[in-house]
């Protein structure tokens, strides 16, 4: 059994992913994604991206008319690599949990991606580190966020409560 990590960040067992890109992601869930993520795909020059732009409660990417994300190209490329958001570098895994009081954060696949995700294998993960760092991203953006919202500090037990408590929400869409 191989128990994978980066840092703080636990993979499941024995589970390895190297990107093949045959865009199953792109075209089945296009990513939701947080307010700092817009604001760093606008500073590059995108516009007009968001499917509902007013709507606060609605994050999520606009979409092709096949029904994938608009920054999915015909040969199977982003548009937006070098920045694409933290939740796109994570796929095919998930937050299944996040421990607020050790920091740990526990990944799992995404129920979609054990169906159809060409990239999962057995053995190791050949991209730990990029997908450790965005799930580390996706909790201190998250944790953020919250403490913004409520006016407390990011290290407020209340904040990593809820932070904890909105990320497990996730895992069950």
């Amino acid at each position: 059994m191989i128990n994978m990590r980066y840092e703080n960040v636990f993979f499941p067992d024995s589970v390895g992913f190297q990107c093949k890109n045959c865009g199953f992601c792109c075209h089945n869930q296009p990513p939701d994604i947080n307010f700092k993520e817009q604001k760093r795909i606008e500073l590059a020059g995108y516009k007009n991206f968001m499917q509902e732009p007013s709507n606060p409660n609605n994050r999520n990417i606009r979409r092709n008319k096949d029904g994938s994300c608009i920054f999915f190209t015909r040969e199977n490329t982003c548009k937006i690599n070098s920045i694409k958001p933290s939740i796109c570098i994570l796929e095919p895994f998930i937050i299944t949990n996040f421990d607020y009081k050790t920091g740990k954060i526990f990944l799992g696949l995404n129920q979609n991606a054990t169906i159809s995700c060409k990239g999962i294998c057995r053995g190791e993960n050949l991209s730990v580190e990029e997908i450790g760092k965005a799930a580390q991203t996706i909790v201190k953006d998250t944790s953020e966020i919250i403490a913004d919202k409520l006016g407390l500090s990011v290290k407020d037990k209340k904040v990593g409560f809820l932070t904890m408590k909105l990320l497990r929400t996730f895992k069950d869409i």
